[in-house]
């Protein structure tokens, strides 16, 4: 509702992703859940940059504030 016109497509190719990040969660596997968690991010601004939304951009946390997954800095004009 909030996101209107995201293709399907995008969002469900991050399935793997996701349930990757599940299973080094389940497996309580560090080093899986980083490959994941990255993996996962990677994807998440992929699909941002295909929708033509690159001044939305994950980042894997870097400390336990609220949003320190989301990059807020300008980005450089390609």
């Amino acid at each position: 509702m909030l996101y209107s016109g995201i293709p399907v497509s995008n969002v469900t190719t991050l399935e793997p992703s996701l349930q990757s990040t599940s299973d080094a969660i389940d497996a309580k596997d560090g080093r899986k859940f980083a490959k994941a968690l990255g993996d996962l991010t990677e994807g998440c601004n992929g699909c941002h940059r295909s929708m033509k939304r690159s001044f939305v951009v994950m980042k894997v946390p870097s400390d336990p504030q609220p949003f320190a997954n989301q990059q807020f800095a300008p980005q450089a004009r390609p």
